[in-house]
């Protein structure tokens, strides 16, 4: 069997994962909502199951190269530094939190991916990205820090810090440790000059400090994600629950309601963005501090002026307009504006079947493979330790996240409320545990994801220096592009940070990251080994996925899955224009 026959089959093995997952969404009779101890199907699969298959494919696929050591190692913190990033965490709890159809399918894909990257290396020279390809990637890793920055000023607005405070701070440190670790670094700058004799002694020393610094990355890596790890293990311990638990409780309420101790039925909160609520049954909301309530009904329209402790009785079907910065408080016992109807809509959405859900689904997945190749996998082969021991990491942080979103919903399902989706799940410690402590440990949080952030900074670098590197010297560090890697980093983070006090979505940016990336690289990887093929396929995913992001609200209405995820057209298109190019050049 050839060296790579077990790395195809470990592969094969991880998209039948994925595959399995949108069978047990679309097979009739919704199988996936069948409870076993308690717990979906669908559930046990996305959440369990198949991720430990995933991690025993890796492991058991021979095909990897058995050595291991400083360098593969390192290696394998960078892919997975660029590939679990705060705002990719985020999004899983948040998917959790809200009870979407594809929360567990999500989770899944987020480990799953950087798994098949793992396995699918690049093989050879002539398969390093073109110019095109290079660009796409490179754009894409701009809107990952983006998306990124998004997060931490819309976690910063609910703890009541300026947004601008939180963003600069955040690409500060960034800045700050992608330049040290360039200077550790040789990705990126000219090699020193031949050393003299009486510089020698000094050599050993930059080597030592060469060494520390790339330790560094690690170090990041691994306190944010024990930090990340050990704030859900507080979240648990301060709910005296288990997530399976956690799960069992919210899945078998007849209504996701206020709770007594809920904070926006004690003290009441503020809304951080402009906020529409639909109520479904009769609500009597009293005002905290003076706003505008705007109250839309079946056929009329009114508005009032309501000052602190004057209340607003709403009826179902009411539909009531705030914006940002009103205080309001809820009545205990009532149904969640915005929440599923009930813990079984949590759990098992309806919709989950439909084919719109799958195609979803299926978008999603594609985003994220493609985008992991293109991150994770433009690396050489990874030592077999190296792997085992990052797709355990994976494991846990993926995992760990699912299992906050899961807290969230059966502590404070109405968390997300008035906040940014992706961020409400980094507010629960404040919503669970009462005055300083609770903003402590919500400090702790946003702290933990600040490193984060900084090891994907790193790790980002580094993917941008591999896609700029030339193919043809691949193993060459004085390659002229590499000295544009300071540089670009420098202004995507800059103009990143200023982009963000404008405000933008994070998930959008993510999956626009993502996407663009997989639309750039993924038909190209289909293709042959010759360059102009590979450039035109290229090109066209890239054209096809920005046609389809710019002009999707556009499209006909059946057509809005491929606006929402233009890389379900991009790479189809990118393939079949490839395979066009070479029946053209066989006939000539």
């Amino acid at each position: 069997m050839p060296i790579a026959a077990p790395r195809r089959v470990g592969a094969a093995g991880l998209l039948g994962l994925l595959a399995g997952a949108l069978v047990l969404m679309f097979a009739p009779g919704n199988p996936g909502a069948l409870r076993l101890l308690g717990i979906g199907l669908f559930w046990w699969y996305a959440a369990f199951a198949a991720p430990l298959v995933a991690v025993l494919l890796v492991a058991g696929s021979q095909g990897l190269a058995l050595r291991s050591g400083p360098a593969s190692h390192h290696s394998t913190v960078l892919a997975i530094a660029a590939w679990t990033s705060p705002v990719l965490l985020a999004l899983v709890a948040a998917r959790a939190l809200s009870g979407g159809p594809d929360a567990p399918a999500l989770a899944l894909a987020a480990l799953v991916a950087p798994l098949i990257a793992f396995l699918s290396p690049t093989a050879g020279v002539r398969q390093r990205p073109n110019l095109v390809a290079a660009l796409g990637v490179s754009a894409g890793l701009g809107f990952t820090i983006w998306a990124n920055l998004l997060l931490f000023a819309d976690v910063a607005g609910l703890l009541g810090v300026p947004r601008w405070a939180t963003a600069s701070l955040a690409t500060a440190v960034a800045l700050l440790t992608v330049e040290l670790a360039q200077a550790a670094d040789p990705v990126g700058r000219r090699p020193p000059r031949r050393p003299t004799p009486a510089r020698s002694q000094s050599n050993g020393g930059a080597r030592i400090y060469q060494i520390a610094l790339r330790g560094g990355g690690l170090t990041l890596l691994y306190t944010s994600a024990l930090g990340f790890v050990v704030l859900v293990a507080i979240i648990a311990a301060a709910l005296l629950v288990s997530p399976w638990a956690a799960w069992r409780e919210v899945a078998s309420r007849p209504a996701l309601t206020f709770g007594e101790r809920s904070p926006w039925v004690t003290e009441g909160r503020a809304l951080a963005r402009p906020t529409t609520l639909d109520f479904t049954e009769g609500h009597r909301v009293t005002a905290l501090s003076p706003a505008t309530y705007r109250v839309v009904e079946p056929g009329r329209f009114r508005e009032w002026q309501l000052r602190p402790g004057e209340t607003l009785a709403l009826r179902a079907g009411d539909r009531l307009v705030l914006e940002a910065g009103a205080r309001l408080r809820f009545e205990a016992g009532k149904r969640i504006p915005g929440a599923p109807a009930s813990g079984m809509a949590w759990a098992d959405p309806p919709e989950r079947g439909g084919l719109t859900a799958v195609l979803e689904a299926l978008g999603m997945m594609v985003t994220l493979v493609g985008g992991a190749l293109a991150l994770v996998g433009s690396r050489p082969t990874l030592g077999a330790r190296a792997v085992y021991a990052g797709s355990a990491l994976l494991l846990v942080l993926v995992l760990s996240a699912l299992c906050l979103g899961v807290f969230g919903a059966y502590a404070s399902p109405g968390l997300s409320i008035g906040a940014p989706a992706l961020a409400a799940t980094f507010d629960l410690p404040a919503a669970i545990v009462p005055g300083p402590t609770g903003r402590a440990l919500g400090a702790l949080g946003a702290g933990v994801l600040l490193v984060l952030f900084a090891a994907t900074a790193v790790a980002l670098r580094d993917v941008l220096g591999r896609a700029l590197r030339r193919p043809e010297r691949e193993s060459d560090a004085t390659d002229p592009r590499l000295e544009l890697t300071r540089p670009i980093m420098r202004v995507f983070l800059v103009v990143a940070c200023a982009a963000s006090l404008w405000g933008g979505e994070a998930s959008q940016a993510l999956l626009i990251g993502l996407g663009l990336a997989a639309s750039a690289t993924l038909g190209a990887r289909l293709a042959d080994e010759e360059p102009t093929t590979r450039l035109v396929g290229s090109v066209v995913g890239v054209v096809a996925f920005a046609g389809f992001s710019m002009f999707g609200p556009r499209l006909p209405t059946w057509t809005n899955v491929l606006g929402a995820y233009p890389v379900l057209a991009a790479v189809p298109l990118a393939w079949a224009a490839t395979r066009a190019w070479d029946f053209a050049a066989s006939r000539r």
